[in-house]
C-alpha cells in the first residue's frame, strides 16, 4: 500500500511540475466519478454484509470451500460466469463467499470467470455488436481459464508447504 501511495504522490508531483498538465481538470474528473461510485459501494458492501448472514457457512464451505479442490474451482468459475454486474457487486460478493467459507483458488476462479465470460454482457453487447460466431469463438477459447488460474493459485499457496520440507 505504502508503495501505491508513494506512486501516486511522485506522479502528482510529476503533473504539477509538468508544464500545460490538465492535473486540476482530471483531479475533478476523479472527485465527480468518486462522489458517483461512493454511494454505490456503499449500498452494495451494505448489502454484502447482509447477504453474508444469509448464506450458509457449511454450504458454501462444501461447494466451494478449500477442501473442495478441483470440483470447488470448476463450480466457483461457473458461478462467476453467470455473476451480473459489475465490481461493485462481484468484489463485495467474494468478501461475503470468503467470509463464508469459500477458498482462495475458487475465489480466484470465480473472480476470473466473472471478469473473463460474463455472459450477461455476452448476451447484452458481444453477440449483438460482434455476432455470435465471434462470441461462441471467444468464449470456447477462454473456457479453460478460470479453472487454470484457480489451480494456479493453489499452486502458488503450496509454495511455502513445500520449501518447508
Amino acid at each position: 500500500m505504502a508503495l501505491l501511495w508513494s506512486l501516486v504522490v511522485a506522479l502528482g508531483i510529476y503533473a504539477a511540475r509538468t508544464p500545460g498538465a490538465r492535473h486540476r481538470e482530471a483531479a475533478r474528473l476523479a472527485a465527480r466519478q468518486f462522489v458517483r461510485v461512493l454511494p454505490r459501494l456503499v449500498c452494495a458492501l451494505i448489502a454484502a454484509g447482509f447477504l453474508g448472514k444469509l448464506i450458509p457457512g457449511a454450504f458454501v464451505g462444501s461447494l466451494i470451500g478449500p477442501e473442495s479442490g478441483a470440483r470447488g474451482i470448476l463450480i466457483a468459475s461457473a458461478i462467476g460466469g453467470f455473476t451480473p454486474g459489475g465490481p461493485i457487486i462481484s468484489f463485495p460478493t467474494v468478501v461475503v463467499l470468503s467470509e463464508a467459507g469459500a477458498g482462495l483458488p475458487q475465489m480466484v476462479a470465480f473472480l476470473t470467470a466473472w471478469s473473463v465470460f460474463a455472459f450477461h454482457r455476452v448476451l447484452v453487447y458481444e453477440s449483438t455488436l460482434m455476432g455470435w460466431r465471434f462470441a461462441a469463438t471467444r468464449l470456447f477459447s477462454s473456457l479453460a481459464l478460470p479453472p487454470l488460474a484457480g489451480f494456479t493459485a493453489g499452486l502458488v499457496m503450496s509454495i511455502p508447504e513445500i520449501l518447508a520440507r
